[in-house]
């Protein structure tokens, strides 16, 4: 029977289906406002893992109140099944604007990336990042009159998991094109991140296609790790030279080569438009051909957008812009009654104030300057910086340099691989070249195994021929416990490859071989790494003791040693043997300390019963009482 109704919100239709659940159109019975209503599927309501994740994401998104992100309303619970309400947006997301034939202006992107910035700043602020930014996660409005007015944003933390009418299997090719390199290679993702996206999304929309175009997901990944982007000015010859070059930087295969922040992106786009403003005239017989939605469009004026209908629940002008540095929230942000035990029938409506409960140290950003002559000299001392820096950039890191690039990164060898290439190519016979092709070697490893289990994960989502082979399932199924259970999913690994190896495999089968291998590269390399951190730990800790005046102290940070380390597992490389011998070294100087602290205990007592002797002999004698 097909689901009509749930908390206060009655359906009138779907809006999009997915694996983790369905999104309605529906409405409030008592206030009649229209909401997009998001259903998680009952398979995954009874997963506990994933109502803890539902309860944070769920305070996440609450924080996010910006008239740039599609804002949450509600939240809840109703016969086991978890809900919650996000602002109705009515109308055309830029893929499906893009898809119906409109052709983006230059000018128009300026004033998307502006709206895009703003949203993600606000988000960034709140230590949330988007990590799925694309057109289709793009919306228009419209404003009172019915004309385009800006963008929102949409699909955030775990709205993005749920179903949308382009999240399926056909469209996660779609998806690769807009991701970062690092989130490709299975790392960690930053702000930068998403700033690698926005400026995908804006190559996208000035060109009519994303910068790569592949039929794998092998090729996809490939391309968004080993090659460089192209110029979006080698398809679009009118796009401005400052307009191509900000994309440029924002799609910098390294995250440190970005644009850092969403606030100094913003600076950057108002430079680029005071660049063109200032040289409209020189620029006349270079512009773009005139947009089908307003041909009086102008780098400075209101925002233009493409013709769509949007209701008027989607823009929120009394939003308030706050800047501040990013804020990490935790489970503590919010008092834990407000999210009852997710056993129990509940539902909670999004306040104003529900939203500054939990907003924590934020502080307002100074008032910009808006005057021109502030804005012209910030744009010559950006030209005077850059040519510096372009001076500066053609010369070649010294050794030094780059060794201590690559050491920092010595636990994670694969963040480093082109700063190696580039010190084995340019300092051949430099002594330290042995230590640095291994690093190599466990950094192509590392990111072989990454690239693949990422590739692999993609895949099981795909229909049809391109689903995984049953020795590709057999990897991925080890590489799905790897995280929780690295000593199992070792063996396994090595069972894998003792099975597999030297059979007559396909290509895609053989890739799956060495990822094992380099799993197990990986593991030891992981072991390693944190042998050395707990030596480090261990040899402060030591240095601290002995350096101690107080026997109590010292006996107190030997135990802490003990307590820790001792009963750890060390492996058996010549670091592990070395902790282990540190180990048993604090026990010993542990059991020297307790026996100085009992001498001196010992020798106390023996003074102290000394002394008292010493004043009972001094005492005079009592004279007796006379007996009359």
């Amino acid at each position: 029977m097909a689901l009509e109704k749930i908390g206060p919100y009655k359906f009138q239709g779907v809006l999009g289906r997915g694996g983790m659940g369905t999104v309605y159109r529906g409405v409030h019975e008592e206030t009649n406002e229209q909401a997009a209503i998001k259903v998680l599927a009952p398979t995954y309501a009874h997963d506990e893992h994933f109502r803890g994740r539902f309860e944070s994401e769920i305070k996440a998104l609450i924080k996010l109140d910006h008239k740039n992100i599609v804002r949450l309303i509600s939240y809840g619970q109703e016969d086991s099944m978890l809900f919650f309400s996000m602002e109705l947006v009515e109308g055309n997301s830029l893929f499906q604007m893009q898809r119906k034939g409109h052709r983006f202006d230059w000018r128009e992107i300026l004033d998307v990336a502006k709206d895009v910035a703003h949203g993600l700043r606000h988000a960034h602020d709140r230590g949330i990042i988007h990590r799925d930014l694309k057109p289709g996660n793009l919306l228009m409005t419209i404003d009172e009159q019915g004309k385009p007015d800006y963008v929102k944003i949409t699909d955030f933390g775990i709205a993005k998991r749920f179903g949308s009418s382009q999240n399926t299997g056909e469209n996660v090719l779609g998806t690769m094109d807009f991701m970062s390199p690092e989130q490709a290679k299975g790392e960690p993702v930053t702000i930068r991140s998403d700033l690698y996206s926005l400026g995908t999304v804006m190559f996208t929309l000035l060109s009519g296609r994303p910068p790569f175009t592949s039929n794998s997901v092998e090729e996809s990944l490939r391309n968004l790790t080993r090659v460089p982007a192209p110029r979006v000015s080698s398809m679009v010859p009118e796009v401005p030279d400052e307009l191509d070059d900000l994309i440029k930087r924002l799609m910098a295969k390294r995250p440190e080569n970005r644009i850092q922040t969403t606030q100094a992106l913003l600076h950057q786009i108002e430079e680029v438009e005071l660049f063109l403003r200032t040289h409209s005239e020189a620029r006349t017989a270079h512009r773009a051909p005139p947009s089908r939605i307003d041909d009086t469009f102008d780098v400075g004026s209101p925002n233009t957008k493409a013709n769509t209908h949007v209701s008027k629940e989607a823009a929120d002008p009394n939003s308030t812009d706050i800047h501040s540095r990013t804020i990490e929230f935790t489970d503590h942000d919010q008092d834990d009654s407000s999210f009852k035990e997710l056993q129990k029938d509940y539902f909670n409506t999004v306040t104003d104030k529900h939203r500054k409960e939990l907003e924590e140290d934020v502080v307002q950003e100074a008032k910009k300057s808006k005057g021109v002559i502030p804005l012209v000299m910030a744009l010559i001392g950006v030209i005077a910086l850059a040519g510096y820096g372009v001076y500066r950039a053609n010369l070649p890191p010294s050794a030094e340099e780059l060794y201590s690039t690559i050491a920092d990164s010595a636990d994670q060898p694969q963040k480093v691989l082109e700063e190696i290439d580039t010190f084995l190519e340019t300092y051949p016979e430099e002594e330290r070249v042995p230590i640095i092709a291994n690093m190599k070697k466990i950094g192509e490893s590392i990111q072989l195994y990454n690239t693949l289990c990422n590739t692999l994960s993609v895949r099981r989502n795909l229909p049809g021929e391109t689903r995984l082979t049953e020795i590709e399932k057999q990897f991925l199924t080890i590489a799905d416990y790897a995280e929780t259970e690295p000593e199992k999913a070792m063996k396994q690994m090595v069972a894998f490859v003792k099975v597999h190896q030297g059979s007559n495999l396909g290509t895609r089968d053989q890739k799956c071989v060495e990822a094992a291998q380099g799993y197990r590269i990986k593991i030891r390399n992981d072991v390693r790494a944190k042998t050395l951190l707990n030596l480090k730990q261990i040899t402060l800790a030591m240095k601290r003791a002995s350096q101690t005046a107080d026997t109590d102290n010292g006996i107190e940070i030997y135990q802490s040693i003990l307590n820790l380390y001792e009963d750890i597992k060390w492996s058996n490389s010549s670091e592990g043997k070395e902790g282990a011998q540190m180990v048993q070294k604090a026990r010993g100087m542990l059991e020297s300390f307790k026996a100085a602290k009992k001498k001196a205990d010992e020798e106390a007592e023996k003074a102290a019963a000394e002394k008292a002797k010493s004043l009972e002999s001094d005492a005079p004698d009592q004279p007796s009482e006379s007996i009359n």
